[in-house]
């Protein structure tokens, strides 16, 4: 289970049919720290999704627990 509140995420709209979300962490312990994106080695945390409401919500979701 993910810390809560560590992770986040951003949502791109790139095209009239897809979108990108990436996975952001938390900088920093205080309530007030920023989202940063989340760098990966290989690849980055992020996924491209076809315009579809499910299917952003399930990569938001994704995100949010640390698992994109």
């Amino acid at each position: 289970m993910a810390i809560k509140g560590k992770f986040g995420a951003r949502a791109y709209l790139m095209d009239s049919e897809m979108v990108l979300v990436v996975q952001t962490i938390k900088r920093g312990k205080a309530s007030n720290a920023p989202y940063v994106i989340d760098q990966k080695p290989i690849g980055g945390k992020e996924r491209f999704i076809e315009l579809d409401d499910k299917g952003i919500a399930d990569a938001i979701r994704d995100a949010l627990s640390g698992s994109l």
